[in-house]
Formats: structure tokens, sequence, C-alpha cells
């Protein structure tokens, strides 16, 4: 009793997981009209901004639903089944893909078994850029009497989809999608790519920033001496350095102003900081090459067996967590390398317009606050506990 009235003082609810078949019964419904009212919902889950034209696109292989178009004008196809994924499903999914000459293919269920995830890998990277393959786990929750809600988890997604997809376009060169949706059996072939002149070796030299300040001995022995993984391999990660070091200036006062006793770290000119380290890792925000904001945890333990191991521990209640943190973040295992991520991104025109820096940095810094503040405890003593387990053999 003395709890729930704490609770009700409190005013928090408890988020409750639904079962999609006790919700709905044995009927299952087609969701595509909710996706096509809440397509902005599905673009944040992906990463990619949707321009709606809901209809029916038909081919030889079928017909098949269209929510809309990405920057790119290929169309975003939904397959919304609330069975688990089986050989059926993925048939269906594969024949329709091989009718487009371009698309984006979402493929939404309950559940997706390894075998399904391995397929749908397998297909990104067989396939050419073009079209690009997801899988989506649908989830109901609520909290209390509310209605229920849908949550979307991304499973599968191209590798480095978000390099790939946050590519920065020209405003006047955007693409835009008039008239029927294209198919393979009507798209021109597209012309090969015109050869670029080769640079000169005078000009192709990059300027080279200010070097930063050399970290401190307690921070030295987790952060890495290199970027990590798709940071800006190009000087300056799209924005010039002066700028980066003021974004970076103005993230870190407004971290200090929500974390009172936060020590500032020193930070040069460089296209990435890492700060608060510890046996897990670091938090770190970075510019992307594509143009894109990224901040979150970095998790690096310098032993691949434990770093996974946390990131797996985390993942399993993600739910909870993105629920603590307040956002949808993208969780990136990067099974090819001994570091994985838990992060968030956004997208930036131009830095050096004083507003959207200022703006992406309280975003970067109540991100990076919002992770510190759900996980921070957990991540050092879990990774203390995980360390001593994988040299103990265990």
């Amino acid at each position: 009793m003395a709890a729930r009235m704490e609770m009700e003082r409190l005013g928090l609810g408890r988020l409750e997981r639904l079962d999609l078949r006790s919700f709905w019964g044995e009927q299952l419904p087609d969701l595509t009209p909710w996706f096509v009212q809440n397509v902005d919902l599905l673009g944040q889950t992906l990463g990619i901004d949707i321009t709606p034209t809901q209809d029916e696109l038909h081919a030889e292989a079928g017909q098949f639903n269209v929510l809309g178009t990405d920057a790119l004008g290929r169309p975003i196809v939904i397959e919304n089944r609330l069975e688990e994924a089986d050989h059926h499903h993925l048939g269906e999914l594969i024949m329709h893909a091989s009718a487009l000459e371009s698309a984006v293919i979402v493929w939404v269920s309950p559940r997706f078994d390894q075998e399904s995830r391995r397929t749908l890998d397998w297909l990104n990277d067989r396939t050419d850029s073009k079209v690009d393959f997801f899988g989506v786990e649908l989830g109901l929750v609520r909290i209390g009497r509310s209605l229920p809600a849908p949550v979307l988890d991304v499973v599968v997604q191209p590798r480095n989809w978000r390099k790939a997809s946050r590519r920065p376009t020209p405003l006047g060169s955007m693409p835009t999608a008039t008239g029927p949706i294209p198919t393979a059996s009507s798209m021109p072939t597209a012309p090969p790519p015109q050869p670029q002149p080769a640079p000169s070796p005078v000009s192709s030299a990059p300027s080279s920033p200010p070097p930063p300040p050399a970290p401190s001995r307690s921070e030295a022995s987790h952060i890495p001496a290199v970027p990590p993984p798709l940071a800006s391999e190009k000087d300056g990660g799209l924005q010039p350095a002066e700028v980066r070091h003021s974004f970076f200036q103005a993230m870190f006062e407004s971290v200090a102003r929500r974390r009172p006793g936060f020590r500032v770290p020193k930070f040069g000119y460089e296209n990435w900081v890492g700060f608060a380290a510890g046996p897990f890792g670091f938090y770190d925000v970075a510019f992307t090459a594509n143009g894109a904001v990224r901040a979150g945890v970095y998790l690096d333990m310098q032993e691949r067996t434990a770093t996974k191991r946390l990131f797996d521990d985390l993942f399993s209640e993600r739910m909870a967590i993105e629920t603590g943190v307040g956002r949808i973040l993208s969780w990136e295992r990067l099974d090819d390398r001994r570091a994985s991520r838990i992060v968030d991104y956004r997208e930036v025109r131009d830095l050096s317009n004083i507003d959207e820096q200022c703006a992406a940095a309280e975003w970067a810094a109540e991100t990076v606050v919002a992770l510190m503040d759900a996980l921070d405890g957990r991540l050092r003593s879990t990774a203390q506990i995980l360390l001593s387990r994988v040299q103990g053999g265990v």
C-alpha cells in the first residue's frame, strides 16, 4: 500500500507489454492504415525522411502497399504481417523486391528468428544500394489504462545504414516523386557515372587543424587515439574546425548545467570528443562523414567478448532503457568490430548558423545526459563484473 501511494505521489506509471493475440484475438488486423497515419514515426525509426504518397504498386509480382518515397525518390514498400516471420513471408518479400528497380523494403513482424535476420542481412549485402531491406519488430505497450501504442524496433538494417542514408543532397536537386513509381520493367538503365579528374598533388593535401590536448591519465586508457568508426575520415567532418570547436564548447556547457559537478574535459579541433570514460568505454559525440551529429555511448572494454556481452545485456532490456531515456535509440552491435554503440543521430545542414549550432549542441547534451542518468551506474558496475568473468574464463 505504501509503495502504491508513493507511485501515485510521483505520478509515474508502469510500462506494460501486451501480447498481440491476447489484445486482437485470432483475427489480426492489417496495420497499413495506422502506418499511413503515422508515417513520420516509421521514418524516425528508420532514419528516413518519408514523403507520404499512399498508393498500391502494381507489378508482375502482384500488388503491395507503398507508404511514400525517400529523399532519393525510392518507394517505401511495407509488408506488415502480424504473425511471426516465416519462409512464406520472406518469399513474398523477395518477389516484390524483384519487381522493383529501386526501393526501401520494410518487413514488419512481431518477431524475427535468427534465420530470417540472417537472410535479410544476406540480401542487403548481396544487392546494390538501390534496394534496402529492413526488419522491424512490432510490439504493443501501454501505461495503466491508456490506449495501447505500437512500438517499433529495427532488428535488421543495411550495414552502415546511418552513413548511407544521411548523404547530404543539395536542396535544389532533391528528387521528387511525380507520376507512377517505376518498376524494373519500366525504368531505364541509369547512365554510367562520368570519371572524375584526378586531383592535383598540391590541392589535394588537406589542411590540418591544431592537434587536441592530450586526455587526462584516468581517461587515456579508455579513449582511443583515433576517432570511433563512422566518424568522418575527411578533414573537418563536413564542418570547419573552428565551428566544431565552438559546437563542442556549447555542448559541454549545456552538459555541465544539466549535471552539476560534471568535469568538462579538454578538447581540441577534431571531429569527435570522448569523455566520462570508464571500464565500459566512454561517451562520445562525433560528426559523421555524411553531415550528421552522433551522440551516445561507445562500448569498448578492450576485450571483444566482454564488450558484446555488455551490449547484449543492455539490448535485452532496450524497451525499458529507451523508455527511461525518452527516445528511440540506434543499437549498433558492430559484429565485425570489437566495440559496440548505443547512440542517436541528428542531421545538421549548416552548423555555422548559430541557431542551428545551439539547437544541435543542446540536443547532443540532452542525449548524453539522458543516457548518463539512465545507464552510467549500471555501465560501470556491469563492465567490472563482465571483465572479471571473462578474465576468469567464465
